[in-house]
């Protein structure tokens, strides 16, 4: 039976990690996500997501010489039911984030706009839960065009949320000051708690840190 075991590192040791891997396994190119080098014995190096951006099938020395990259302007937008959290880092420096809740989920635990669409119109509350919903998408936007406007447009955004959740935020007004196929943006790869400032902030822990998964017989 095979068993893994994970080292977590952050995106200071990452030249570090990757000169020894690609060492080993220089043959290893990244896997067709962008996210990490596979070794053929099962091994993983799970790149940080906030250091350069990894391109599909690119080999690992390649990467290396990229290293450290340039210093980035990165957003993180985390998006569901009822809340969201948005932060704004210019390099290593969080300049700017805010947390918003608002009342858009009925007792049994759906979000207002997904039972429209599924079960048709409902009763009570309904009127309010789907004002709030839409209000928080408006908010979200505004604030994103905000930090737009302070700070520019990033480099990078990382986005968690649904593709339906998504969809509606772009169908808000005003949309988001970036398209929905923009190049830089990208979803995260992990799931997301209910956004706050304590979930924004594992969140980019997670994207600052990378992960050696060793296969062991």
């Amino acid at each position: 039976m095979d068993e893994r075991r994970a080292v977590r590192f952050p995106r200071a040791d990452l030249g570090e990690q990757l000169a020894a891997f690609a060492a080993r396994w220089p043959a290893a190119a990244a896997d067709r996500r962008g996210f990490a080098f596979a070794a053929p014995d099962g091994t993983r190096l799970r790149v940080p997501l906030a250091g350069p951006r990894l391109s599909p099938g690119e080999a690992a020395g390649d990467y290396l010489a990229r290293l450290p990259g340039p210093s980035e302007r990165q957003a993180v937008l985390l998006l569901q039911a009822g809340a969201a959290a948005i932060g704004y880092w210019d390099g290593d420096e969080l300049v700017d984030h805010v947390a918003i809740r608002k009342y858009v989920v009925r007792g049994s635990g759906k979000a207002q706009g997904k039972h429209l669409r599924t079960r048709g119109k409902s009763r009570y509350g309904s009127r309010l839960r789907l004002q709030n919903w839409r209000r928080l998408l408006v908010a979200v936007n505004e604030r994103l065009h905000s930090c737009w406007e302070r700070f520019g447009a990033p480099e990078r955004i990382f986005c968690g949320a649904t593709v339906r959740t998504l969809g509606d935020l772009f169908a808000a007004d005003p949309p988001p000051p970036f398209p929905r196929d923009a190049a830089n943006l990208q979803r995260l790869p992990v799931h997301v708690h209910v956004p706050d400032f304590a979930e924004l902030r594992t969140v980019r822990y997670w994207l600052e840190h990378g992960e050696l998964e060793l296969a062991r017989a």
